[in-house]
Order: C-alpha cells, then sequence, then structure tokens
C-alpha cells in the first residue's frame, strides 16, 4: 500500500473537472484500488466514484491523502501529483 498527501492548488478548489480527470485516471487503472481522505471533512471517496468526489468539499488549500493499494502504485502515484501540480489544467 502506498500513501501520499496533496495540496488542491487551483484557484476553484477540486470540482467537477478536476474530479472528472482523477476518475478517468482511476478507472484506467482497474488492478489497484485508489482511495481518498479529506481529512479536514472526514469524508472518503473511491476515485473510481464521481458523486463521492463532487461530495467532498476541497477548496484550494484542502490537503488530500490518497491511498494506492495494488499493481503500479508508483505510476498512479506520480500521475496524481502531476495532475495536481498541473492544476488539473485550470
Amino acid at each position: 500500500m502506498l500513501n501520499f498527501t496533496v495540496t488542491v492548488c487551483n484557484a476553484k478548489g477540486f470540482h467537477l473537472r478536476p474530479a472528472s480527470k482523477l476518475v478517468e485516471l482511476a478507472s484506467s487503472y482497474q488492478t489497484a484500488s485508489i482511495t481518498l481522505h479529506n481529512r479536514g471533512t472526514g469524508k472518503t471517496a473511491d476515485c473510481r466514484n464521481m458523486m463521492a468526489l463532487m461530495m467532498m468539499s476541497s477548496p484550494k488549500g484542502t490537503e488530500l491523502h490518497f491511498d494506492i493499494d495494488g499493481e503500479n502504485e508508483v505510476e498512479i502515484e506520480k500521475a496524481i501529483k502531476s495532475l495536481f501540480a498541473n492544476g488539473f489544467g485550470d
């Protein structure tokens, strides 16, 4: 299992477009479980579940914790960190 934390850096926070990009990424790795935790709100979401991600309520500056379990963990971590670092293209 691999664990890491990222910070929401885009001005609009973690909204529909970032969530859809994360769902697309997570769905491309079917052999791994990818779970997102917002420790501030206590909410948890499977990264393949758009509705659960939208309920995370994560404005700019929110720290989000990921748990990845399965194949390609390091590759998935790099891809997720890249999405967040680039502000999901916002």
